[in-house]
């Protein structure tokens, strides 16, 4: 990743990068009852892909940042790990 603010590829996000502490910076729309930008440490990276999920789904794209080890993924990707995430566990549950 540059410095220039870009995001890295989903790709890049490696099975061990998981279990890494991540950091999450939510930008607030200016409309919010409470502005600014909002700060989460998490112990691994599926923890905060999950919280992301959870709490802000309605953002746009650039509103929200997850940071792992050197790696940035903006909410784009986030939702899309999530749903990757997803979709093994729906998998790997045996058929009723």
């Amino acid at each position: 990743m540059t410095g220039t603010g870009a995001t890295d590829a989903v790709e890049t996000m490696s099975e061990a990068d998981y279990q890494l502490p991540a950091d999450l910076f939510v930008a607030r729309r200016v409309n919010s009852k409470r502005g600014g930008l909002h700060y989460h440490r998490f112990v691994t990276a599926a923890e905060a892909i999950k919280f992301a999920g959870e709490n802000y789904s309605p953002l746009r794209p650039e509103d929200l940042v997850m940071s792992v080890g050197n790696k940035r993924f903006n909410f784009s990707a986030v939702k899309l790990m999530r749903h990757r995430a997803d979709a093994q566990l729906n998998a790997a549950e045996p058929d009723r």
